[in-house]
C-alpha cells in the first residue's frame, strides 16, 4: 500500500482545484459518518462566518497572497 505523501502526489495534486474540493467535501463526509458526528461536513462548512467564505478557488488564494504580503510588512 503506498503512503498517503505518495497517493498525493500522484493522485490529487494533478487535479483542479475544483476537483480537489469536491474530493475534500466527500472525503469530509466519509469521516463525519464515520464517527457518527451530529454535524455534517457541509453543515460546519456553512456555519464560518460569512467574511471567511469563499466561493472559488481564486478568492482562496487571492485572500491567501494578501495574508502572505500582509506578513511581509
Amino acid at each position: 500500500m503506498q503512503d498517503v505523501q505518495t497517493i498525493y502526489r500522484q493522485t490529487i495534486l494533478p487535479l483542479p482545484a475544483s476537483e480537489k474540493l469536491r474530493l475534500a467535501t466527500i472525503i469530509l463526509q466519509d469521516l463525519s459518518k464515520a464517527e457518527n458526528a451530529s454535524v455534517s461536513a457541509l453543515d460546519l462548512l456553512q456555519s464560518l462566518p460569512d467574511e471567511k467564505v469563499f466561493n472559488s478557488p481564486d478568492e482562496v488564494n487571492e485572500h491567501l497572497k494578501s495574508e502572505r504580503e500582509s506578513w511581509d510588512n
